[in-house]
């Protein structure tokens, strides 16, 4: 009997085990040369020496020209997405602006997203430049632009103000990626513009056949953190939305299940096969995934509770098993305008509990105390991320959160990080905190809006309240210092 060990790259060792029929003969017949008792050196064929070779010089290359960081499974989608879909021209970041022309300056954009340059310059130039040639840039370069606006993350609102009636007016010329990029980029920015989400919707229903599935997952899922409101476009997109997903492979549809995008955007009917599906393919999915279903189904379940009972019975089960397996995350870390709200909490004599995970939601912070009925109180911390961009009217996943735990019996209250920053001096900021906590909410309330404050006034305030934060965090580290002095 014979054995196929794993040798050096240059020879394939074939052992025989003591004691047991055969020599030094493999597959299909074959001879073998003797080194020591029972290692051969096997007499190849030359079609296996040709294979030996060319996986020999496909291992030197990939060592060589580094190919192999590209295949990584653990690499972001948008680190991928770049790798498929580039401008097909070498550029050079720093060349002058005034010299480039519209596909260029697109590559340069997205380069430089890809590389992760941060210089704050050099994208306020990329910018001014943009602006200079907007009328020229073509639906696939706007896709490019906006793609590597959304990755570097730089906010720019007069950029975003003249740049979007182009894009608007070029929304019919959009393809897959270019409508995919502008989505992705609108979400992370958090900009509120109906027209503009109205406008992607129909777009979207119009080319359906062009989209790729992952392209339309992400469309989708901004479509409802951006708010989309308007039920004739939800429910046509609820209509198309099985078909296309059905497409989409394993990992693809991991992405899918998004709680945000099951409680305000799809119906009873995509909202049951997302969480059918999910369980069939769930090996595939990594913890960031699990958390997400497990808290698309707990939305489920509350707001959608029609949807539960039409699941199937191993499907109930697996979610039961979900919300009982320890899944792995990071959590959220208190910012500081958190741990200054919680020394004003213990100077009351307030027990409490800072960010902690209560089954798939955060909770900022936890009170110990119940109230009469016993029901639990709890604070949720509202910073500017809370909002939409330069505003204070709050995100669709901030209402559906709030909804969420009130409806599992949380008395909720919240703070808003322009509310804390006018209070001042200590004091006002313990008063506040008494009245805030006294009484009780009614179950199930729902989070509503101020009437919308001018941006420039917003504007000032953000300035100031980065200057609040600053202030506190140096404060902190004075505290943490330690004096060596006897």
């Amino acid at each position: 009997m014979w054995r196929l060990l794993r040798g050096s790259a240059h020879r394939l060792r074939v052992v025989v085990v003591d004691g047991l029929p055969g020599g030094c003969w493999g597959p299909g017949g074959g001879g073998g040369v003797r080194y020591a008792r029972g290692v051969f050196k096997a007499r190849m064929r030359p079609q296996e020496r040709a294979v030996l070779r060319a996986v020999r010089d496909e291992q030197r290359n990939v060592r060589k020209y580094g190919i192999a960081r590209f295949n990584k499974r653990w690499r972001s989608w948008a680190q991928n997405r770049v790798r498929m879909y580039r401008v097909p021209l070498p550029v050079t970041l720093t060349s002058d602006t005034s010299l480039m022309d519209a596909t260029y300056i697109s590559r340069c954009v997205q380069k430089a997203a890809s590389l992760r340059k941060h210089d704050v310059k050099l994208w306020f130039g990329y910018s001014q430049r943009l602006l200079e040639l907007r009328e020229e840039l073509s639906a696939e370069q706007l896709g490019y632009v906006l793609w590597g606006y959304g990755k570097s993350s730089f906010v720019d609102s007069n950029f975003y103000q003249e740049i979007l009636p182009v894009v608007k007016a070029k929304m019919a010329q959009f393809q897959s990626h270019a409508l995919m990029s502008l989505m992705w980029c609108m979400k992370r920015l958090k900009w509120r513009d109906s027209e503009l989400n109205r406008m992607a919707a129909n777009h979207t229903l119009e080319a359906i056949e062009q989209l790729r599935p992952t392209d339309f997952i992400k469309v989708t899922n901004a479509l409802a953190q951006l708010g989309l409101q308007d039920p004739g476009l939800k429910a046509a997109l609820s209509r198309v939305a099985v078909e296309k997903l059905e497409e989409a492979t394993a990992q693809q549809f991991r992405d899918a299940v998004n709680p945000v995008t099951i409680g305000c955007l799809w119906d009873d009917e995509v909202t049951a096969y997302l969480l059918e599906r999910f369980r069939r393919i769930f090996i595939t999915a990594r913890p960031m995934h699990l958390l997400k279903a497990y808290e698309s189904a707990v939305v489920s379940r509350i707001h959608k509770p029609q949807v539960w009972p039409r699941l199937l019975h191993d499907s109930k089960s697996f979610y039961v098993r979900l919300s009982q397996r320890h899944i792995s995350d990071r959590g959220q870390r208190p910012t500081s305008m958190h741990r200054d709200i919680s020394r004003h909490l213990a100077d009351l004599g307030e027990a409490h509990r800072n960010s902690f995970r209560w089954g798939p939601l955060y909770i900022d912070i936890g009170l110990e105390q119940l109230e009469v009925d016993e029901r639990r109180r709890c604070l949720m911390v509202d910073g500017p991320s809370s909002f939409f961009f330069c505003s204070d009217q709050y995100l669709p996943a901030k209402r559906l959160q709030h909804a969420t735990l009130t409806s599992l019996g949380w008395d909720v209250r919240r703070i808003r990080w322009d509310e804390w920053l006018e209070l001042g001096d200590a004091k006002r900021k313990r008063e506040f905190l008494t009245t805030l906590l006294a009484g009780s909410r009614p179950i199930a309330e729902e989070l509503r809006d101020r009437a919308p404050h001018p941006a420039q006034e917003l504007q000032e305030k953000l300035r100031r309240f980065k200057r609040f934060k600053a202030d506190l965090e140096a404060a902190e580290k004075e505290e943490e210092k330690i004096d060596f002095d006897i």
